[in-house]
């Protein structure tokens, strides 16, 4: 009986969770633990974007390059604007919004909806909220091919500035990953937190760089200074600015407070999530 006793295998806790301040840390070693399956599950999120449709990934392509000439007629053609990269400014901030704003939702609705997966088998839940962002930067990035003509059309220069465009939809996509995983165990518990951001989202389009420039902001004074605080203003100015072939240009408190909002961002969202996400599930 002793030896039996011995030779018994020691059941663990599976998940355990150490303290939350170590959670942005640990969250990391997760996605480098797991990331085949990070892999997997972004891929399956990206196919089933165009599962059963005809053009299948040629839409990433093709819905902003229609957006493109809408926009064109309608600023070019119609308003008269005298810029003539005005409908570029305005289709590359819908871009980059777009990642933004796809990103958060999915990070916030990451663990309701995939309530029969968490059912199934048991893996460190970070890696929904990480897959689902990953997967709308993938398809952005796959929407930023459209910038392949508008450099031909407008006679671009290729330039290594052209860097900062992958740089910008992954800052996008790191602040709304942060953010997401802070609403994520919330929406769990009451799912008006879904409603309360796709409006956050909605309403943030007009208050963002996407209709106007940093260029257009410091022309207008003080409150168009103010508006540079926005912090989703470095990401867009990102990749205009590396379109347009040149260092990117904003004021240097302006860049330090985005990237620190960011950062703060990640750091708060991670110690919130892995501090509720088990209670928080409870609830589904």
């Amino acid at each position: 009986m002793e030896e039996n006793a011995s030779t018994a295998p020691v059941l663990r806790r599976i998940g355990a969770k150490s303290n939350p301040l170590f959670a942005p840390l640990e969250t990391l070693t997760e996605i480098r633990t797991n990331r085949f399956l990070v892999r997997n599950l972004i891929r399956r999120e990206v196919r089933g974007q165009y599962r059963n449709a005809a053009l299948g990934y040629a839409w990433a392509v093709l819905e902003p390059a229609l957006l493109a000439s809408v926009y064109w007629f309608l600023f070019i053609m119609l308003s008269g604007n005298p810029d003539r990269m005005y409908a570029v400014w305005v289709l590359l901030g819908v871009i980059v919004w777009g990642c933004f704003s796809k990103s958060l939702n999915a990070a916030t609705n990451s663990l309701t909806n995939n309530v029969r997966t968490m059912h199934l088998v048991y893996f460190p839940r970070s890696i929904f909220p990480v897959s689902s962002v990953g997967a709308n930067m993938v398809v952005t990035m796959m929407s930023c091919l459209v910038i392949a003509p508008i450099v031909y059309v407008y006679e671009l220069e290729v330039t290594v500035h052209l860097v900062w465009v992958p740089v910008g939809v992954f800052m996008a996509g790191f602040m709304a990953l942060g953010f997401g995983m802070m609403m994520a165990p919330l929406n769990c518990v009451q799912r008006d937190i879904q409603h309360l951001i796709r409006f956050v989202t909605r309403a943030g389009f007009f208050v963002s760089p996407v209709m106007w420039t940093a260029e257009m902001a410091l022309e207008r004074g003080a409150w168009g200074e103010a508006a540079l605080w926005n912090p989703m203003v470095l990401p867009i100015t990102m990749v205009r600015h590396g379109i347009e072939g040149k260092i990117v240009d904003l004021p240097s408190a302006v860049i330090a407070s985005s990237v620190v909002v960011s950062i703060m961002m990640y750091l708060i969202g991670t110690m919130v999530f892995s501090k509720y996400e088990r209670g928080a599930v409870k609830y589904l």
